[in-house]
């Protein structure tokens, strides 16, 4: 259904890996796409990321999911900068739901 929605694309061309663990920018990056998607929403992507030490790690396609996040609230960083390639904690994915859920 997801794959079906263009909600997750795959970790590559022809590898899906349902069993690996997501980073942070893979976690934001489903999320915006779920809400652009699927469920039509405001998805515009407007956050500043220049204000991130760690803005230049951000993966490609994570680019525009990861603005909108952090321009909408529900990306706020670690102390260390937004961590983009760093493996989401349960506790980051309840945040970054509750924040998108409560918004």
């Amino acid at each position: 259904w997801a794959k079906e929605q263009g909600i997750v694309c795959g970790v590559t061309a022809d590898r899906f890996a349902p069993d690996a663990a997501a980073s942070r920018e893979q976690l934001v990056t489903m999320l915006y796409r779920y809400v652009k998607n699927y469920k039509h929403g405001d998805a515009a992507a407007d956050g500043v990321l220049d204000a991130f030490a760690d803005a230049d790690q951000i993966s490609g396609y994570a680019e525009e999911a990861m603005r909108w996040a952090v321009g909408s609230g529900l990306m706020k960083g670690t102390g260390k900068g937004l961590e983009p390639r760093r493996t989401a904690t349960r506790a980051q994915y309840a945040v970054l739901l509750w924040r998108y859920l409560t918004d």
